[in-house]
């Protein structure tokens, strides 16, 4: 009985010692993109060109816009409607688009930016060699062995084959594998190049059997390397461990107990109650901007964090909680919930066409990218409208856009997808731009 009572304290003891332990929660929020990128909101993904002819172009591609419209910040212009235009106006449908070309087709298409670029290794090799392993063998000779009964602990005799130890061959399967692809980003209204990335992905293990097929090696390294392109031009969801800390202003824990349970605002709550009791108790404070930042509440939980940090300036986690903050995106998405994914979803309705210029020849003659398929006939006028949006200077969010006019348009020559037009009435000090909107003049 002595046995039992022992066992079964230590049992209690050992799970005092769990519930005691670090709350830990996995907390989802959305970081800033790592480059400084122009404003771009509708994006074009082209085929990528196959330095390495293995034919993976188009899934680099698709797993591209894939990436992007998960992220919802992008609208992502559809494939089919990519493909259409190409086809119709004889663009090189290879994937190796030039930034003047990239420029043409922009217009065409009504989109900001262009997304190419060169898919450089793309491939999983399998080499299979033999190696000498430990083996146990029977030699068909037995011995009488004495054991003990671990219950009544009384010893008796059996008898068991000798066995030997030798040397056998196994195969042995050595995968490697490598994924590398350089984006190229091209910004249409200055048909510059202004992103230029190359991302690189390799696999390497060794296994006792062949299990792991070569596609899914490449679907795993092709998808790390486009989430490190979208999170160099992309407002990208990030998950990140927090540890939440026990404070003896809540001495039950009812705050960790809610939030291990989802339940942030009741959580915040009760650590807020106990924080107005104790303003300088750090692990409060610590608790709150953890629960604000799980709800999405960058601010608050950017200034609870700043608390924790004063009341206890050298403890590291609250020194890297303001740092990682600091890393959060705090402007809203241009696309709204769901955007992006429902332009990029193949659709039987075609994607609304918004009226752009699209070529400015020397001439003075002025491309938009409307044709006889949408109703143009010459004669027709348009305005060109210029905007220029207005943000907050410490958090980049959108406040508002100043819509202003450039020149007044006359349709000359139509075509079936585009019309030629001159300037009649232009406005001084207003340049005309490639991807300006154009607006019907009633």
């Amino acid at each position: 009985m002595r046995v039992k009572y022992i066992v079964i304290s230590l049992l209690l003891a050992a799970l005092a010692a769990v519930s005691c332990g670090p709350v830990l929660v996995s907390v989802k929020r959305m970081e800033r993109a790592r480059l400084q990128i122009p404003l771009v909101t509708r994006v074009a993904v082209v085929d990528f060109e196959d330095a390495t002819r293995h034919g993976p172009g188009p899934a680099v591609g698709s797993r591209l816009v894939a990436e992007l419209n998960s992220q919802g910040y992008y609208q992502v212009l559809e494939r089919a409607r990519i493909q259409s235009v190409m086809k119709e106006h004889a663009f090189n449908l290879t994937g190796a688009v030039d930034p003047a070309t990239a420029r043409e087709l922009g217009g065409l298409l009504g989109v900001d930016a262009i997304i190419t670029g060169e898919i450089l290794a793309y491939d999983v090799r399998t080499t299979v060699r033999t190696e000498k392993v430990e083996k146990k063998e029977g030699t068909g000779q037995y011995e009488e062995v004495e054991k003990t009964n671990p219950f009544t602990k009384k010893k008796y005799k059996v008898k068991e084959e000798i066995m030997k130890t030798v040397l056998v061959d196994e195969d042995r399967f050595d995968k490697s594998g490598t994924v590398s692809v350089n984006y190229r980003m091209i910004d249409i209204a200055s048909g510059q190049v202004v992103v230029s990335k190359t991302h690189t992905k390799s696999y390497q293990k060794t296994l006792k059997k062949n299990t792991v097929g070569d596609d899914e090696v490449l679907a795993e390294l092709l998808t790390g390397v486009t989430a490190g392109f979208v999170g160099d031009i992309s407002p990208h969801h990030v998950t990140v461990s927090k540890r939440l800390l026990s404070s003896k202003a809540d001495p039950k824990n009812l705050g960790q107990a809610y939030a291990k349970q989802g339940e942030w605002q009741r959580a915040v709550e009760i650590w807020e109650r106990s924080a107005s009791q104790a303003p300088n108790d750090a692990a409060l404070w610590h608790n709150i901007g953890v629960g604000q930042e799980a709800m999405g509440r960058i601010e608050q939980a950017e200034l609870a964090y700043n608390k924790a940090l004063q009341a206890d300036p050298g403890n590291k986690m609250f020194i890297e909680n303001v740092a990682q903050i600091k890393r959060a995106f705090r402007g809203g998405l241009p696309t709204g919930q769901g955007g992006a994914q429902a332009l990029a979803e193949p659709s039987s309705h075609p994607t609304e066409l918004i009226p752009r210029i699209m070529k400015i020849e020397p001439t003075g003659e002025v491309y938009i990218n409307i044709g006889n398929k949408s109703g143009i006939k010459a004669g027709d006028r348009f305005m060109v409208v210029g905007e220029r949006e207005i943000r907050n200077p410490d958090t980049g969010e959108l406040m508002d856009t100043d819509i202003y006019e450039k020149a007044e348009l006359a349709v000359s020559k139509v075509m079936e997808n585009i019309s030629v037009c001159r300037v009649i009435k232009p406005v001084p000090g207003n340049k005309l731009a490639v991807k300006d909107k154009v607006k019907p003049v009633k």
